[in-house]
């Protein structure tokens, strides 16, 4: 294992320097070479000794070229090590002088201190700060452990190479054959900026799949990879369709005594996800930032509308009941730009919004009996807070700073959202819409700023009052109820699914919320009889 003082230490002018030196020792071996002929010996002596003289030469000759192909494999070895060691010490350098920006204090053994004595700041803001810089000590803690593991892997390698103990694979590749499988988002963050940019090129172009759903990334980054798996699963799935029906139609017995039909149904499920995604991503300014076709459920997806990685306010949208990609994502879709182009008219800065489809949303049906996928339990959410998390935190890691991040959940979903809040996430703000619990009786177990917590009720949403998940989210101290009634700024919304329509008044104080101008929101004035029965009951 390299140290953090090794890895301090390195410098690729070096190998630079080397490269050049051995390349002149090649080309001047090389010379000689070329220069040394069977012919050094002439005619005129010929015997025992004159064909042994010949033959020396030869040797000599072969060696020489044996010297000057070592000599020019170790020179381009140590080139091509140059650039992906000076994208590492680069990576590296730029941690640590974000840790001193920020008055952390990076030991030799990589720990990581918060220097900080004391926070001049105001009471009401202790506890946000003190979260936030937890959170950021944390994850330079996480993006120098994996910067060292990186560079050990490219010092072994490298000796490998340099020894003949490796194929002629670049370093570079075989480096970036070691992505982080179970990392953590800053941890993927600090693998992609440590890659020299011929090591980011060949992973996207083999590794796709796994790059498109690392969390830590750039969103642009993982869009082009998840759009190359797009087009690959798009082909492979036409296949297995005619394969399907092809089996089908050779069979009397149909699907009967097999899995074909079922199988078929699920390929063109799959399918109608796929061109749903399409068409989303075809009315441009999109992102891809999850594909994954690999559960044998649902095909999952996350599409973002505007730049996640520059908008100054990011919205995350975690759907509910009998949400799936090829059902509901344009749908969906079209909201969250509608909370976007409101966003933008209320502040001059940007604005993305992401509706996450990415985990095995409850569904009707013979889900129902499905303990893993009842509506009724909280298994789901559980799993899909599990994929909620890194994601949310992927978002910060994958950028130099934080943007002002919000959750908007809507009925199950905020049960979903909710459980992962109680992970000390990045999240600024939330926004449960229609929710029937959040899994909790208190709002601090989110792990949010006080104040920061925001629930809708709109007129004839029954989820809202039922709290099956825990106390009614209108009832709970901490929470501020937003208004769902015609105002100035909207008409009113009426039933569970109405909360963020275009022109909607729980639409626009959705969108105050995620331009961090909550203050401006019109909230409820009195609460509902069933929110103060709630009330009095758990008094």
């Amino acid at each position: 294992m390299v140290t953090l003082d090794e890895f301090r230490s390195w410098d690729s002018r070096v190998l630079v320097a080397a490269s050049e030196s051995l390349m002149r020792r090649w080309r001047e071996v090389a010379a000689v070479h070329d220069s040394v002929t069977d012919e050094i010996v002439g005619k005129g002596w010929d015997g025992p000794a004159a064909e042994a003289a010949r033959e020396a030469m030869r040797r000599i000759r072969s060696d020489l070229g044996d010297a000057a192909a070592e000599l020019l494999r170790i020179a381009t070895c140590t080139a091509d090590a140059s650039i992906d060691m000076q994208s590492l010490v680069t990576a590296l350098r730029s941690v640590e002088q974000t840790a001193a920006e920020e008055r952390f204090a990076v030991g030799s053994d990589g720990s990581v201190s918060d220097a900080g004595a004391s926070y001049s700041v105001a009471l009401l803001d202790l506890w946000s700060t003190m979260r936030e810089r937890r959170r950021c000590r944390e994850e330079l803690a996480e993006r120098i452990a994996q910067l060292i593991r990186t560079a050990t892997d490219f010092d072994d390698v490298l000796a490998r190479r340099l020894v003949g103990g490796t194929s002629a694979a670049s370093v570079a590749t075989a480096v970036a054959a070691s992505v982080p499988r179970d990392g953590s988002p800053a941890a993927n963050a600090a693998f992609w900026s440590a890659l020299s940019p011929a090591a980011r090129t060949r992973l996207l172009v083999e590794q796709s799949a796994l790059i498109g759903n690392l969390d830590g990334l750039p969103g642009r980054v993982r869009d082009s990879a998840n759009r190359r798996v797009l087009a690959a699963e798009r082909l492979r799935l036409r296949a297995v369709e005619v394969e399907l029906q092809k089996e089908l139609a050779d069979n009397v017995f149909g699907g009967m005594f097999s899995d074909a039909d079922a199988g078929l149904e699920q390929t063109r499920t799959r399918l109608a996800s796929l061109d749903a995604i399409d068409a989303t991503l075809a009315q441009g300014a999109r992102q891809l930032l999850v594909l994954d076709n690999s559960s044998y459920e649902e095909t999952l997806a996350a599409v973002a509308v505007g730049d996640v990685d520059s908008a100054t306010h990011v919205a995350v949208f975690v759907p509910g009941l009998d949400s799936t990609v090829h059902g509901n994502l344009l749908r969906y879709d079209g909201d969250m730009e509608n909370v976007k182009d409101t966003v933008s008219q209320l502040v001059s800065e940007s604005a993305a919004a992401v509706t996450w489809l990415d985990y095995q949303a409850p569904q009707l049906g013979w889900s129902l009996l499905d303990p893993d996928r009842s509506v009724a339990s909280d298994a789901a959410a559980r799993a899909g807070a599990d994929r909620l998390v890194p994601f949310l935190d992927g978002l910060d890691a994958a950028r130099a700073s934080d943007p002002h991040l919000s959750v908007l959940a809507h009925s199950y979903g905020s049960l979903t959202a909710a459980t992962a809040l109680r992970d000390d996430t990045g999240v600024d703000d939330f926004v449960a819409l229609g929710s029937p619990g959040f899994g909790t009786h208190s709002v601090a177990d989110l792990r949010l700023p006080v104040g920061h917590v925001f629930a809708a009720e709109a007129e004839g949403d029954i989820v809202a009052d039922l709290g099956a998940f825990g106390r009614d989210p209108g009832a709970l101290d901490g929470v501020t109820v937003l208004s769902t009634e015609r105002s100035d700024g909207g008409h009113d919304s009426i039933g569970h699914s109405d909360y963020l329509t275009e022109g909607s008044t729980s639409g626009r104080n959705t969108a105050l919320v995620v331009a961090d101008r909550s203050g401006e929101a019109v909230v409820r004035a009195r609460p509902g009889l069933l929110d103060l029965l709630q009330r009095v009951l758990y008094l």
